[in-house]
């Protein structure tokens, strides 16, 4: 038997609307800044933990740094007749970084623990927070090895004697005739070289190899009463001279007083 479909049309039904495309919510502009602000404000404070976990760092090499150095000049000490390569040059007590002078083609201050033979990587003179090329070791205005320049230190010496233009002062400070003072500390010549570094405080190492962190608030008073901040002192020295040399003494007074 055959089998007809008579008048049978075969149709597709019309799309219904749940079928239809949907177009689906949409971010207003407004949302989209306000994500965008929200991603920047925790990218920068992703960024803010991630530097001060850097500088914390940093800031525990430049005292391994320090205590290392102590150890050399302790060496020494030991091999000149107590006498410790301490001071600055030039009648300038700002002038207390040099490791090497051009002019005399002679290592000094510190850079006579190099020539001497104690100091064999000189890495460790230098702070490792250190942004300026002039204070930080090897670059273009720094070099290492020596390209008939100046070479300067990341740390200065408490400035107890002038060495002039010669390679060794007139009188070596002697370790036995100090008693417990600031000895090495990162530099403080002017105050681009705390911001340079730590910012807001120095390193410093004693006479009897202790350390310790100064805040740049801290404050020293005279045996005239006189109260001495050390922020304030640093502020003043804006150019290297012989006019700075007081505020030197009482910024390493500071720097010498009692934890």
């Amino acid at each position: 038997m055959q089998h007809f479909l008579s008048g049978a049309s075969f149709t597709p039904k019309r799309q219904t609307s749940e079928f239809r495309r949907h177009s689906g919510p949409a971010f207003t502009l407004l949302e989209l800044l306000v994500v965008i602000a929200i991603i920047a404000i925790l990218a920068g404070l992703a960024m803010s933990a991630f530097s001060g976990i850097r500088e914390h760092g940093n800031r525990s090499a430049c005292v391994s740094n320090l205590r290392n150095i102590h150890a050399h000049v302790s060496h020494f000490a030991s091999d000149n007749n107590g006498g410790l390569p301490v001071g600055y040059r030039l009648g300038q007590k700002q002038f207390n970084t040099t490791l090497y002078a051009s002019s005399l083609g002679k290592y000094v201050l510190l850079g006579r623990l190099i020539s001497a033979g104690l100091v064999t990587d000189p890495r460790v003179l230098f702070c490792p927070s250190e942004r300026d090329p002039t204070q930080s070791f090897k670059t273009a205005a720094n070099p290492w090895p020596l390209a008939g320049k100046n070479l300067q230190g990341g740390f200065g010496t408490n400035p107890l004697v002038d060495w002039g233009t010669a390679d060794s002062p007139p009188v070596w400070p002697l370790l036995a005739n100090l008693g417990r003072v600031a000895l090495i500390a990162d530099g403080v010549g002017l105050q681009a070289r705390v911001d340079s570094r730590h910012k807001d405080g120095v390193n410093v190492v004693f006479t009897d190899g202790s350390a310790r962190w100064v805040p740049i608030e801290s404050k020293w008073t005279d045996s005239n009463g006189v109260e001495w901040n050390l922020k304030t002192l640093l502020k003043g020295c804006t150019s290297l001279s012989t006019a700075n040399n007081t505020a030197q003494d009482h910024i390493w007074q500071i720097l010498g007083g009692q934890p």
